[in-house]
């Protein structure tokens, strides 16, 4: 079930094959109700697909919304605001240990992966992703500070845990592995 509320391009798909099932059966017979059928149904389709996917909320979703608000958070560069989705005190004190070394002026993240257990009590997520952070130095290097963001490539995985205000925080489980700086 959650195939067709997670996922628009399921819809899209099912409505293109609702298409071509009622222009065939429209060639077939060239009746009138078999335009109509060939017409409203694709229709109907998308706009069932698009209600239930615009209107039924899933964990998924607000996994997404949770990460979204985080890179926002982080490209705020406000260590505080950060701490807010962290529930694991030792993610937290590294999160502000390095957010008092750079600051990033841009995130995006891709390949994202979500697997959610509603079994567990309370509800967890693994989610895995790679992310690229532009940043620049706060601290010295060398003497220095870098005159243009350096993109630098983060594999993350970690394990969230939603509360009873339905939202996600992050637990102690969090890996995460430099991939390249450009």
């Amino acid at each position: 079930m959650s195939l067709f509320l997670d996922y628009l391009w399921v819809w899209i798909v099912l409505t293109f094959a609702v298409g071509a099932f009622g222009c065939l059966s429209y060639f077939n017979n060239q009746k009138g109700r078999n335009l109509v059928i060939a017409l409203v149904l694709p229709i109907l389709t998308l706009a069932v697909g698009l209600s239930l996917y615009y209107g039924v909320d899933t964990d998924r979703k607000s996994v997404r919304r949770m990460l979204d608000a985080l890179i926002v958070a982080v490209e705020s560069d406000k260590p505080e605001t950060v701490c807010q989705f962290i529930k694991a005190e030792g993610i937290q004190k590294l999160a502000q240990n390095q957010m008092r070394l750079v600051s990033i002026s841009r995130t995006k993240y891709h390949n994202l992966e979500i697997k959610v257990n509603d079994a567990a009590s309370p509800p967890i997520a693994k989610v895995r992703f790679i992310a690229v952070f532009y940043w620049k130095n706060k601290v010295p290097i060398d003497g220095g500070f870098l005159e243009h963001p350096v993109p630098e490539s983060v594999r993350f995985e970690f394990e969230l845990v939603k509360t009873k205000d339905q939202s996600w925080l992050i637990t102690n489980k969090f890996d995460y592995f430099p991939l390249r700086s450009y």
